[in-house]
């Protein structure tokens, strides 16, 4: 009876953990501070891809609603994973863009301006003026483009 539980409590471990399918990246890697201009580009552009597909993972996908309907707590373990996943890559690329901000690269507003703007078209007007404002007063933005920004968000 014993061996029976353990049997049954590995497969159920093991079929949440099968079924929790987004990636997560690692925030920081030791790695980061050698990377040029060029390489941190493509890092980030690497982690926005990671970002969409833990985004995707949320979605109503076949397989999520297969997990839903046969393995419900296989299914709520995928949308956890897809938080963490999409928490990571956010973090990553704050991080890639102040290593790029502190090398001088060019573009590094450009890059940093079009995650916002990915990742706050979702977001409500409030959600998105409160990000807009801790930009503001982190140094990200200069007063200029927080009032361009902002004027863009009300419209």
């Amino acid at each position: 009876m014993f061996l029976k539980n353990i049997l049954i409590l590995s497969a159920i471990i093991f079929l949440l953990n099968s079924c929790a399918k987004p990636r997560v990246v690692n925030v920081v890697s030791v790695e980061d501070r050698n990377l040029n201009c060029e390489q941190l580009e493509l890092e980030i552009a690497e982690t926005q891809k990671i970002k969409k597909d833990a985004e995707f993972a949320k979605d109503g996908t076949g397989g999520n609603i297969t997990r839903m309907l046969l393995f419900w707590p296989a299914w709520a373990q995928t949308l956890h994973n897809a938080d963490v996943a999409i928490q990571a890559a956010n973090d990553r690329n704050y991080h890639l863009i102040n290593l790029m901000k502190k090398k001088n690269c060019k573009g590094v507003n450009v890059i940093n301006s079009s995650i916002n703007q990915a990742s706050d078209t979702n977001k409500d007007i409030p959600t998105q003026l409160r990000i807009l404002k801790k930009m503001y007063k982190s140094g990200d933005l200069t007063s200029e483009e927080y009032k361009k920004a902002k004027a863009k968000i009300l419209e």
